[in-house]
């Protein structure tokens, strides 16, 4: 057994609207940038820096997603780091990005009132509840 392990849970806000490929007919990706900010401490004075991660959504996720995310959407990401490479201009390139397997959208839970007039809270849409 080898102890190798390649999972992250990140949560920030699109950069931008994600960028929806349409590969073949039953294939579909969908890419975004999540915008992580950071508290460090450096000197003691707790500067904040921002990440900014490549995300990439396949499949019904991607379909899912195009519907749903939008610039400044607050989301959780989970899947796996992935680092690619391709030749361009002689020159090789790489690529840092996190292949997402499930993705969760963030947002302030509205309230409703039931037949009873008692106040309910809607959930957070999850991708998995929508697929």
């Amino acid at each position: 057994m080898g102890y190798n392990y390649n999972y992250c849970t990140l949560m920030g806000r699109l950069t931008k609207d994600p960028e929806f490929k349409q590969i073949t007919e039953s294939f579909c990706k969908l890419t975004f940038i999540l915008a992580i900010t950071r508290r460090y401490t450096k000197d003691h004075n707790g500067k904040h820096e921002t990440d900014f991660i490549p995300i990439r959504l396949t499949g019904k996720n991607a379909s899912v997603g195009s519907q749903l995310l939008k610039k400044g959407s607050p989301v959780l990401v989970s899947g796996s780091i992935q680092v690619r490479n391709y030749e361009k201009e002689n020159e090789r390139r790489w690529i840092t990005e996190i292949s997402a397997e499930n993705f969760q959208l963030l947002t302030h839970k509205k309230r409703s009132l039931d037949s009873d007039n008692h106040a309910v809270e809607s959930p957070n849409t999850h991708c998995n509840d929508l697929v």
